[in-house]
């Protein structure tokens, strides 16, 4: 009986305890190759199911049940000494389990290595190799032990990784919003012709780029908007919708601390002070930051703003001749007229080939400044998408127009907006500096309540063509689509 309350206090623990270096879940099967002088058949198959915690960067634990002839309920410790976003990382693993129904079997000590291959951002095979000893007692009281050599091949599915205390501190966020990418140089001015995507010469630099004014014009097109095979395990209710959307002009940045402490300035006393960005969220959120230092000096000039509501978001942009976009519209300039793909660039990390990261957000494992800012970055520190739109994915996550529904079956399939006064909440995009690299992918949603501010959350500013069209404030490159082009197929 004691064996069977070993284990499912394990289940209990495994699959119950959230942690905050992430979550796994695996299944292996493969075979057990006794001693052949043993008195337990030779060769068995084996499956194991079961869960990992991270305990820090490099130590994780394990549960898991294992079933050959007989079932044992084990514990173990892994060592990750390359843990990082590599493709491929070894492990080593020690563990110590008790038979369920093993006879004359008690207990048994795995010992070994593996291999994890990541195929996709919370996929990966593993293959391992252990050596099990296990303690084997007869009816007559004698002890003695057997050994086996047992490869097995498995899956293993990562949950995102999960900040104790996160949700409380930020301040209403229904998911942890994760920090976008970066900036280049300002584009030069297009035709209105179709332009092909050209690639990015250095994906690598994070160095920031000198911030363009002009807003970047979208032409109509049709895509497929939220998450389809990019989120096997649905934790996106919304699911996926074709929609179609007019053409229509977006700022390539985020909007920076100096454009709202000019926006500031611009009005009188009584309204500035109902648009002052809420000085105590960092406080709120647990930071030793000022937030005087972050928004009224001069260091931060070209990070992101942050800390205003949705309505304060909207006034800002009201001021400029603009309007938030909508969701349907922010997603559209984020995939950059890629069909498919979990981030603006290709590929299925947030990091590239040399190890460079493309996006400002939360590793994790490595923490917060291992992109090279602690929490925001300016909004020219990394590389656009191939539309020339910054930070679409980290730095901070982007109030759009559209009040939140869990589904998108209430969005029409042309120019879709969602407008209900009495909803609370309104979504959020993009994932800031504290998300992790599932929340800062281009079809991920996050809510949040619309008078509620956070060091997470800032925006950008969008303009209908016609407006701008009847007042043309500013000169403005064009991005032209045409989706019959190769360049718009998934890579």
């Amino acid at each position: 009986m004691r064996k069977f309350f070993f284990a499912i206090a394990l289940l209990a623990l495994l699959f119950g305890v959230e942690s905050s270096y992430g979550q796994s879940f695996f299944v292996n099967a493969g075979g057990v190759f006794n001693d052949p002088s043993a008195s337990v058949p030779t060769t068995q198959s084996s499956l194991q199911v079961g869960s990992r915690l991270g305990l820090t960067d490099m130590f994780r634990v394990t549960g898991l049940l294992s079933m050959q002839s007989a079932t044992s309920a084990e514990v173990g410790l892994q060592v990750w000494p390359m843990r990082g976003d590599g493709r491929v990382e070894p492990y080593a693993f020690v563990g110590y389990g008790r038979y369920l129904n093993g006879g004359i079997r008690q207990s048994v000590v795995p010992i070994g290595a593996g291999l994890a291959l990541k195929v996709k951002p919370q996929w990966s095979i593993n293959l391992e190799v252990a050596s099990r000893t296990s303690l084997l007692q007869s009816q007559a009281g004698s002890a003695s032990t057997l050994s086996a050599l047992s490869p097995t091949l498995g899956v293993t599915y990562d949950l995102k990784e999960i900040i104790p205390g996160r949700r409380r501190r930020s301040r209403g966020l229904r998911n942890e919003v994760a920090r976008p990418t970066a900036d280049r140089a300002a584009r030069a001015d297009r035709s209105d012709e179709a332009v092909a995507e050209k690639p990015v010469e250095d994906e690598s630099s994070s160095e920031p780029a000198p911030i363009a004014s002009d807003m970047l014009t979208l032409q109509d097109g049709m895509f497929i908007m939220g998450l389809a095979d990019e989120d096997p395990l649905s934790m996106q209710a919304a699911g996926f919708k074709r929609v179609t959307v007019a053409a229509f002009l977006l700022d390539p940045h985020e909007i920076t601390n100096a454009a709202y402490r000019e926006f500031l300035e611009s009005v009188g006393p009584e309204q500035r002070n109902a648009m002052m960005p809420d000085s105590t969220v960092w406080h709120e959120a647990g930071f030793r930051f000022s937030w005087r230092a972050y928004f009224e000096g001069t260091v931060f000039d070209r990070h992101p703003v942050v800390a205003i509501t949705h309505s304060q978001a909207q006034a800002y942009c009201e001021s400029q001749g603009k309007r938030l976009p909508s969701e349907a519209e922010w997603e559209y300039a984020a995939r950059a007229g890629r069909a498919g793909g979990i981030y603006p660039w290709q590929g299925y990390e947030p990091r590239n080939k040399s190890g460079a990261y493309l996006a400002n957000y939360n590793n994790g494992r490595s923490g917060y400044a291992a992109d090279g800012y602690a929490f925001t970055a300016p909004v020219g520190a990394y590389q656009p998408n191939a539309w020339g739109f910054y930070n679409m994915s980290g730095n901070v996550a982007e109030w759009v127009e559209d009040a939140f529904s869990p589904t998108y079956s209430v969005l029409s399939d042309f120019n879709p907006i969602h407008e209900d006064e009495a909803e609370e909440m309104r979504v959020v995009r993009g994932g800031s500096w504290a998300s992790d690299a599932f929340y800062i992918g281009v079809g991920v949603r996050d809510a949040q309540p619309r008078n509620e501010a956070s060091p997470f959350v800032g925006g950008r500013c969008a303009r209908d063509v016609a407006n701008f069209l009847a007042n043309p404030a500013r000169a403005v490159n064009r991005v032209a689509i045409d989706e019959t082009t190769p360049e718009l197929q998934e890579n």
